[in-house]
């Protein structure tokens, strides 16, 4: 039977029997229905029959089952349902809160006010029997929303926190009643931090009991704390047992007042522990450091395996004394807690030295790799692997989608003449949908085939566009997001949502776009949702989400103080692109947002967040030192480390900071007068700023048990330069004496600090372990001269004598993956031993799988073969290898026509030093790569002959394939 049969009988049985399973299968039928069709069912429905089934849908919604796939229809259906009664009583309010965890955040931000408040009454109203039906009539509605509270998602809390703060509900924070907070708890901990530093001491002892399991972040807690913790009391542990799950967010000074640390299984200490193993305590922080004093007092001797391995997620800074000080079974009773925590090289050679006899490790080969042979589909090929392997299996053009699936990640590996064969647009883009879903993503130079593929396609008069229609529906939006720079302008209103919503759900996907790319993005967006010269609403500043970061000068502009000022939580996730970076930084200084910064208090650091690194250097100096205090700085470099080594952060990408962090902690590193001396830090002062704050003096002038005990951060620090760097070893040697003693593990343990060792002492060490040279290799920062082989220890040259290379194509499996810093002379003889017997052969017969494969060898290709290279070819070298070609040898092997040929990351990797040495034309090839064929404005009105196959389509082609992207969607 049709849907559209069956609702009405099942409609009819809900009447009569009030039945849960015949309300199961009219939900599921409601959900089925396209999106028109239910639309059109809602705002033509009656008031009682929607009041019957939403009173019906509450009662059971217990016994209701909702898998997750429909959840979003579901949620449209309920955002249909407010749209139909937008002045909602409160009992249909109450029938309908089951059903808000499921709407969208942008339906949420659309919430009216009203439906949280009785509109016939408002809280100015003088009637007392007037505000108290006022009262009852909100605050029901307000626990609806609280009870359902526990579904939602943080970003549809925080959409409905902001409801809160329309004026015309509750007026402003100071005066919201006790019965009102208690009402929105839930909604508490994500009112903007602006707001919440506005609740009083009161308002928060109110609530005394509620606040540990509300879930407040660092900047919340440490407001509630301010009014909760009495440290002139006797009864400090009591406090802090109350203060439960908010006691992580205690500073060391605060602790010791209320309960000094002493036992290593005491209940705040295992309180305490627990905040670090959740993510709560930062295991480099100053608190984590007092407990390991703590550990390290009674040591761990005394405490039974079960009881260590609660101190697990402070394993890796216990450094190598304490295990060595452990028993073995201590040890094999700690290693499944240890599967989470990042253990450091040292302690994971020191664990397998004693743990798993060497004979053990040297057994295991490659055999169980290649047991299940089904998963070659499934793993992660490498770009350059996967077209290595369509090669390999000579894949027949006339093969089937079906077949194509089958290959799974494989496809990846597709040629750009496969795709061309395609003869039917329809059977085209199913391929393309599908090489869009690959979890591996879409190599740039396939990337460039689809699109002028397509737009080549659109240009031609082909039957099958006037047929075109439902089969397009299904490609997915990551192919909008991929949309070249010179069509995202002629994306419709409703295709620029999609992004919209696309980027919203997986920022991580806007990351990967080129900066042009990514403000183009933003700028289309904020067109769609904001006519021009009109001030950015907070509505449109929370659809936008990630892309406000990438916003121009003049857009920025458009945002009112006072509405950025209540978003700056919410930009503290995002990756904030140079231009949108800077202005911020100078937008946060006026009056109207956080004033200037030699008048900021404590308030205005912590509203400011990581936010402060957006300001210029100049102006982080001004802050006072009052309010950069020990746990506030703490706290905010915790906050920036944080997002640093978050996915996002890291494929953020951000400038570096060290300028920023240095102004910030000067307070601290520098005296307090210039006639007094540099203070001397101990351990707690290196965790609560950062080993590279301090002079190459200051950690020389360190005790050594405090060197001992932050030894770990030293050797990760990569802000060290070379003389604190020296000294830094320096503190080591007197620790463990001259370096041809040290130990396998202790070698690993230092890390980075050897750079600081001088030429003699690096051919002392006693490297009999190749292992060991290998993670000595990953560090960044050995100058030309250390790693010559003149100076590679003595030891390591005379123990292990490496037999010729057989072949040279294996090496550079591993080779091309490094940043090699080499000379134009070495990466020249390496270039050339590609091309030896055993190697790849002709650089002219190469395919472009060999060029990414080789990385940054690529540079060292004579100048002449360079220069006869094909486009495919070309998009096959990496960024970096082209970023590393020099800028004389750039400006000599590439013509105008190659240079427009590289793909828009492959053309943004030019440096200014390889742009300032080409020729005009060829700088306009590379900005026209890099726009990816839109002209830049000083270009247009310009014609060239390297963009006459791109240029000269006509305009009608760029229409249509518009007009055939609109299909898509």
């Amino acid at each position: 039977m049709e849907l559209d049969r069956l609702i009405p009988v099942l409609w009819d049985l809900l009447q009569r029997e009030k039945s849960v399973w015949a309300l199961q299968i009219l939900v599921q039928a409601y959900l089925h229905l396209p999106p028109e069709n239910l639309q059109q069912l809602v705002l033509s429905a009656e008031r009682e029959a929607a009041q019957g089934f939403l009173t019906l849908m509450h009662r059971s919604w217990g016994q209701l089952q909702v898998p997750p796939s429909e959840e979003q229809a579901l949620g449209h259906l309920t955002a249909l349902l407010l749209q139909r009664y937008p002045r909602l009583t409160s009992q249909l309010f109450i029938d309908l809160s089951p059903l808000i965890p499921f709407l969208a955040v942008s339906d949420l931000m659309r919430f009216p006010p009203s439906l949280l408040a009785n509109d016939s009454v408002g809280p100015g109203d003088n009637s007392l029997e007037q505000d108290k039906g006022f009262r009852l009539f909100t605050l029901s509605r307000l626990a609806a929303i609280r009870d359902y509270s526990p579904g939602m998602r943080p970003e549809q809390k925080e959409a409905l926190a902001k409801r809160l703060l329309a004026p015309e509900l509750f007026g402003e924070v100071p005066a919201w009643p006790q019965e009102l907070l208690w009402a929105v708890l839930p909604l508490l901990p994500h009112l903007p931090l602006e707001n919440f530093l506005q609740l009083s001491p009161h308002q928060i002892q109110a609530l005394e009991e509620s606040w540990p399991a509300a879930g407040l972040g660092p900047g919340h807690a440490r407001h509630v704390l301010r009014s909760l913790v009495n440290q002139s009391v006797q009864d400090g542990e009591e406090q802090v047992r109350r203060l439960g799950p908010l006691a992580c967010f205690l500073s060391p000074e605060e602790l010791q007042s209320l309960v000094p640390l002493s036992d290593p299984m005491g209940p705040v200490e295992r309180g305490l522990l627990e905040c670090a193993a959740n993510g709560t305590l930062s295991p480099e922080g100053r608190v984590a450091y007092e407990l390991l004093g703590v550990l390290r007092s009674s040591g761990g001797a005394v405490l039974s395996p079960r009881e260590l391995r609660v101190w697990a997620p402070l394993f890796p800074q216990l450094g190598l004394r304490f295990l060595q000080e452990l028993s073995e079974p201590q040890l094999r009773a700690m290693l499944p807690a240890l599967q989470g925590t990042n253990v450091t090289p040292a302690q994971a050679a020191l664990l397998l030295g004693r743990l798993l006899p060497r004979h053990d490790l040297l057994q295991l080969d490659s055999s169980a790799l290649l047991a299940n042979r089904r998963r070659y589909r499934e793993l992660p090929w490498s770009e350059q692997q996967a077209q290595f392997l369509w090669k390999k299996i000579q894949v027949p053009t006339n093969l089937t989608l079906r077949n194509l699936q089958a290959l799974g990640t494989l496809a990846g590996g597709m040629s750009c003449e496969f795709l061309q064969q395609i003869n039917s647009m329809v059977d085209f883009l199913e391929v393309v949908h599908m090489i869009y879903q690959l979890p591996t993503g879409v190599r740039g130079s396939l990337r460039a085939c689809v699109w002028a593929e397509l737009q080549r396609r659109m240009a031609m008069p082909e039957p099958e566009l006037t047929t075109l229609g439902p089969e397009l529906s299904g490609l997915d939006t990551k192919l909008l997001l991929d949309l070249p720079v010179q069509l995202m302008d002629r994306l419709t209103n409703e295709s620029i949502m999609l992004v919209v919503e696309l980027v919203q759900g997986a920022p991580e996907q806007l990351l990967a776009l080129t900066p042009l790319k990514q403000a183009a993005l933003a700028e289309r967006a904020l067109q769609n949702l904001a006519p021009k010269e009109t001030p950015v609403s907070g509505q449109v500043l929370e659809t936008l989400g990630p892309l406000v970061g990438f916003l121009g000068i003049e857009s920025t502009r458009r945002i009112p103080l006072q509405i950025l000022l209540s978003h700056l939580s919410q930009l503290q996730g995002f990756c904030l692109g140079e231009t949108f970076a800077t202005e911020l930084g100078w937008l946060l200084v006026q009056e109207p947002v956080l004033g200037k910064p030699e008048l900021w208090s404590q308030d205005e650091v912590e509203q400011a967040g990581r936010l402060v690194f957006t300001l210029s250097t100049e102006a982080i100096s001004l802050i006072p030192r009052e309010a950069l205090g020990p746990e506030t700085l703490e706290r905010l470099l915790e906050k920036q480390q944080s997002w640093e080594q978050s996915r996002v952060g890291q494929l953020c990408g951000e400038p570096q900071l060290a300028p920023k962090k240095a102004a910030l902690v000067a307070g601290i590193v520098q005296p307090a007068a210039e006639d007094l001396p540099e203070p001397v830090p101990n351990c707690a002062d290196i965790r609560g700023t950062f080993p590279a704050a301090w002079s190459a003096t200051q950690i020389a002038e360190m005790e050594l048990s405090d060197f001992e005990d932050c030894l770990a951060l030293f050797a990760g620090d990569p802000g060290l330069g070379p003389e604190e760097l020296r000294a830094a070893m320096g503190k080591a040697k007197q620790l463990w004496g001259p370096p041809r003693g040290f130990r396998p593990e202790q070698i690993l343990q230092l890390g980075r600090l050897l750079i600081g060792l001088g030429d003699r002492e690096l051919q002392e060490l006693v490297l009999v372990d190749w292992g060991v040279l290998s993670t000595l290799g990953q560090i960044d920062g050995w100058s030309s001269v250390q790693v010559t082989p003149s100076l590679l220890p003595t030891t390591l040259q005379t123990s292990h004598r490496p037999s010729p290379l057989g072949h040279i194509d294996q090496a550079a499996l591993f080779l091309g993956t490094l940043h090699l810093q080499c000379s134009e002379e070495q990466l020249e003889v390496l270039a050339q031993l590609l091309v030896l017997p055993g190697g790849f052969g002709p650089v002219s017969n190469w395919g472009p799988e060999i060029f990414t494969e080789i990385g940054t060898i690529a540079a060292g290709i004579p100048d002449l073969a360079l220069s006869a290279l094909l486009q495919g070819q070309i998009q096959g070298l990496t960024p970096l290898a082209i970023s590393v070609i020099p800028p004389p040898k750039f400006a000599v092997v590439f013509s105008p026509t190659q240079l427009s040929s590289l793909t828009s990351v492959q053309a943004m990797a030019v440096t200014p030093e390889q742009m300032a040495s080409l020729s005009p034309e060829q700088r306009r090839a590379v900005a026209w790569a890099q726009r990816e064929g839109k002209e830049s404005p000083e270009q247009q009105g310009r014609s060239t002959a390297w963009g006459l196959q791109n240029l000269s389509q006509p305009s009608w082609a760029l229409v249509l394939t518009i007009s055939f992207l609109g299909h898509l969607l």
